[in-house]
């Protein structure tokens, strides 16, 4: 199932995440070059006013940032409506998947609980309900796409599953791991070489104290800059977090040739879902954190 199979919510959720992600990374950034442009003409404020000016607007315009920052609380709703997309996601293959809860007598009882799941979901999420509006809220809830799924034989379900679900998380996660891990390496070594250069401006700083407007003020911003923009973007931890992800699937896809009947089919997604579960359990996690 495509993002537009599954429900209008998770569509919403989804899309809410992602759009606050992407405002909270460029805010940060946004905040760093300011601070860094405010270090830079605060370096020459003695020889003209209008740099001293640049500098003070500079650290102006960085404090109403994160002042927004502040308020508007983004990486909580990042992390919230990210948690609410994987909650409705899981909650989807199940239902359609005829998994625990959802393995009532008839398809009506079925699409009842799952009605009732995502009214529950949406009334525990009300505080991020403005992120959640717009066009996506005149999508189906239960689509189409959905509805053919959750009619399938169980030879096309067992396939449906197996490859648009096992496969494309495995590869999901392992992707993800490799290139938040590449990323952090990359962080790292930048980290290193802004730290050796200010050495160095030190150590020439302190051969001939009679230089003036050495960067190292500003090259204290620029590291401190990229320490925090690692700890926003969690590099290790998610390079961990997907790798051993990827690892559990891969030992969940082991166990499925095992499965030979509906009933069986029905327990193996119960279990496989409640391990991507996790993923978005520990969003919330993150969240709250």
């Amino acid at each position: 199932m495509n993002n537009f199979d599954f429900p209008a919510l998770y569509t919403a959720a989804d899309d809410a995440s992602n759009k606050a992600q992407k405002q909270l990374l460029v805010l940060s950034a946004a905040n760093s070059i300011l601070l860094i442009l405010g270090a830079f003409f605060s370096l020459y404020r003695n020889s003209s006013q209008c740099l001293t000016i640049l500098g003070a607007v500079c650290f102006l315009a960085s404090l109403f940032i994160l002042i927004y920052l502040k308020y508007e609380a983004l990486q909580d709703k990042w992390y919230q409506a990210r948690a609410l997309a994987e909650s409705i996601k899981t909650a989807s293959w199940r239902l359609v998947m005829n998994a625990e809860p959802f393995n009532k007598d008839t398809e009506n009882e079925n699409l009842e609980t799952f009605q009732k799941l995502l009214t529950e979901l949406l009334h525990q999420n009300q505080n991020i309900g403005n992120y959640l509006a717009g066009e996506f809220s005149e999508g189906e809830q239960i689509s189409p796409t959905m509805l053919d799924h959750l009619r399938l034989s169980y030879d096309e379900k067992n396939s449906l599953y197996l490859n648009n679900r096992i496969e494309d998380q495995k590869k999901w996660y392992a992707k993800k791991s490799g290139d938040n891990r590449n990323s952090s390496k990359y962080w790292f070594i930048v980290l290193c070489l802004v730290y050796a250069f200010a050495i160095l401006v030190l150590l020439i700083q302190t051969a001939n104290p009679a230089l003036q407007y050495l960067p190292v003020d500003i090259l204290a911003v620029v590291a401190g800059s990229i320490i925090g923009w690692m700890q926003i973007k969690r590099y290790d931890e998610l390079a961990s977090s997907y790798g051993v992800t990827a690892h559990e699937i891969g030992i969940i896809k082991s166990r499925f040739s095992a499965v030979k009947t509906s009933e069986h089919l029905s327990n193996f997604v119960s279990d496989a879902e409640n391990a991507f579960s996790r993923e978005h359990t520990l969003w919330a996690a993150r969240r709250d954190h």
